[in-house]
């Protein structure tokens, strides 16, 4: 009897070692997949602004420096509970305001889509720091990315965007679709006229 309870306590404890086992490499795995993303977002983020930006202002007297505003955002929704936002802001601004708030699209009968909070909003007030020109005129760069919280029924996210000096800016709204794989979306605003 004493045998066979050492026997089964000892066949316990290697089943318990071997789950414990899998389950921490489960967890290196996520995380080494989540750091994938966020690496992925970040690059995609800087790009896809880096395009527009050299597309768009290439016909202005001042090119990269040309004043204006502009939001690209890599949106992925990686459960049934969390979202990541990947989001670069570029203007003339010293600080900026960015909120991320989940929402629901229902159809109205005229085709329009009638967007309804899904949740509570993420709102991050930072400094610009960063500059991807030369000059005193040039446009500073906000870069963050964060986990939103949403639900199984949430269709997409408000990024309002608010660059600002040294008065309140005003805010910009984007909607962006959200999806299980990344959705890269770029809202850009020229603030000058071209040469012409």
């Amino acid at each position: 009897m004493k045998r066979l309870f050492l026997l089964s306590t000892s066949l316990l404890i290697l089943a318990a070692s071997a789950v414990q086992a899998q389950d921490s490499n489960t967890i290196q795995s996520e995380a080494s997949n989540s750091e994938k993303l966020t690496n992925q977002a970040a690059a995609s983020a800087l790009s896809v602004y880096t395009k527009w930006r050299d597309e768009s202002l290439r016909n202005y007297p001042q090119g990269a420096n040309t004043p204006h505003l502009a939001l690209a955002a890599v949106t992925q929704q990686l459960d049934d509970r969390t979202a990541q936002v990947e989001i670069l802001l570029a203007a003339d601004m010293k600080r900026y305001t960015i909120s991320v708030k989940p929402l629901t699209l229902a159809r109205q009968t005229s085709g329009e889509y009638l967007p309804t909070p899904a949740g509570r909003a993420v709102t991050i007030d930072r400094k610009a720091v960063r500059k991807l020109a030369q000059g005193s005129d040039a446009i500073r760069v906000g870069e963050m990315t964060t986990i939103v919280p949403v639900t199984r029924t949430t269709q997409a996210l408000e990024i309002t965007w608010t660059p600002k000096n040294d008065n309140d800016g005003q805010a910009s709204v984007s909607v962006v679709q959200l999806r299980k794989e990344p959705t890269v979306t770029v809202n850009g605003y020229i603030l000058s006229d071209p040469i012409k």
